[in-house]
């Protein structure tokens, strides 16, 4: 899964899962946990990982594979 994007609700443009980093734009780096949480559908968990979410940084992006 090193390669796998998923695009969140969050900004809904693609992030890694392997690593919850932008591809291709500008934004935070994505907690994984709540990547996973909603890609299964447990959007509830994902809300709650977000909102507990401390150590936000902003990465370029990386580029798209």
């Amino acid at each position: 899964m090193k390669n796998a994007l998923y695009f969140s609700s969050f900004c809904n443009q693609p992030h890694r899962m392997s690593d919850g980093k932008p591809v291709g734009h500008e934004c935070y780096v994505l907690p994984t946990e709540a990547l996973c949480a909603e890609r299964d559908g447990d959007v509830p968990r994902a809300q709650r990982v977000l909102a507990n979410w401390k150590n936000r940084r902003v990465h370029k992006g990386v580029k798209p594979s």
